[in-house]
């Protein structure tokens, strides 16, 4: 559920930005399955509490699977906003500046399955990261190049402009090409851009409070919701300020502005039952080892200390600094560029499954255990 509703997050606002009407009708797809898991989720919860101290650790759990499918409904409705409101001109989105990747889905039509995805790539000279593949109501996430693809599949890819285009070449399919600035437009990818940065971290907080069992970091979530709600009202008077914007446009902007701040609430919610001192059930933990984006904590040593996250190179290593604690105070997503980083320091990460090795060899995996027990322990004393 979790990987599912953060990609529909993601589909959802490439599906407003870049005009793809198919990107969105495939987030409506993937909402069904998460309210199946949803209904699913509950029964076995429900089976599994047999005792006090377990309907209080569940309570994390029903509240993890309710903020999920929350989040999923708010990017489908983003998505059939997307569909009926406001989808920005392709071609003019991808001639803003800023926006080097793209989004799109590709149905395989007769005599386009039954390849690999290496195979794919090989014949397209390109690669792209694939983000999904929809077969029916089955969806496999991030598969591997050796996914043999079918015909009928929806595969979901992103990446650059001339990427995306060879793969869509070399399946017969149309191309997409950049057209002209539009500064009207151009105010609202931005805006939007703004919005989906502030979801997406709030989310990736509220998870890494529950992996930590961290109660500080929850209210660090409570007050990123209040910041949002701040920004839901700066961007109402923005969208409807925007006079190149239709009437239509403007109801559709407002209803994304309206989705996202649905996405904090559910992130806050899932982070009250730690504020209220009740501690999260250790199978969140396992799932967030388990996700294609995980979550998990570093610390800093000797040779850490007194570097920048930015001569750390963590970024482009493929690692996302979430937060940083130091001496029981947290830093959230601290400045890349002037933060210094002290031995003893321990670093929230997100990453992709694909660099656990990386992660492996700068902490190993008891290590980290160890890590989060500590905080766990420190937070929760008393």
């Amino acid at each position: 559920m979790r990987n599912l509703s953060c990609l529909m997050v993601d589909l959802a606002f490439c599906s407003v930005i870049y005009g793809d009407e198919d990107l969105a009708r495939e987030v409506l797809e993937l909402e069904n399955i998460v309210d199946e898991l949803d209904l699913l989720l509950t029964m076995q919860a429900a089976l599994a509490t047999r005792s006090v101290e377990d309907a209080e650790r569940m309570v994390s759990v029903f509240r993890v699977a309710t903020a999920s499918n929350s989040i999923s409904d708010a990017a489908a409705e983003i998505a059939r906003l997307a569909i009926s409101r406001i989808r920005l001109p392709r071609e003019v989105a991808l001639g803003i500046r800023g926006l080097d990747e793209v989004a799109v889905r590709v149905v395989l039509g007769a005599g386009q399955g039954k390849l690999a995805i290496r195979e794919l790539f090989e014949r397209a000279g390109a690669v792209v990261n694939v983000l999904a593949v929809r077969r029916g109501k089955k969806v496999v996430l991030e598969p591997s190049e050796d996914f043999v693809l079918a015909e009928g599949d929806a595969v979901i890819v992103k990446g650059s402009l001339d990427a995306v285009n060879a793969i869509l070449s070399s399946l017969g399919l149309q191309t997409f090409s950049k057209g002209g600035e539009n500064k009207a437009y151009g105010e609202l990818v931005d805006m939007l851009a703004k919005l989906r940065d502030a979801t997406t971290l709030i989310v990736d907080l509220a998870y890494a409070a529950l992996m930590a069992k961290s109660r500080e970091l929850a209210e660090r979530v409570a007050e990123l919701e209040e910041h949002v709600d701040a920004m839901y009202e700066e961007l109402q008077e923005l969208i409807m300020g925007m006079q190149e914007l239709t009437s239509r446009e403007k109801v559709g902007a407002l209803g994304v502005v309206i989705a996202g701040e649905t996405i904090a609430d559910a992130a806050r919610a899932m982070v009250e039952p730690i504020m209220a001192g009740l501690e999260p059930h250790t199978i969140i933990a396992e799932v967030l080892d388990e996700m294609f984006e995980r979550i998990s904590v570093i610390e800093a040593d000797e040779s850490d200390d007194g570097r920048t996250l930015v001569e750390l190179d963590y970024l482009k290593r493929g690692l996302i600094v979430l937060a940083v604690r130091r001496d029981g105070k947290w830093f959230v997503r601290p400045p890349h560029s002037c933060f210094v980083v002290k031995k003893g320091d321990v670093l929230i990460i997100k990453y992709a499954a694909e660099s656990e090795e990386l992660v492996e060899s700068l902490e190993s995996e008891e290590d980290r255990e160890e890590i989060i027990e500590d905080i766990q322990e420190e937070e929760w004393k008393e």
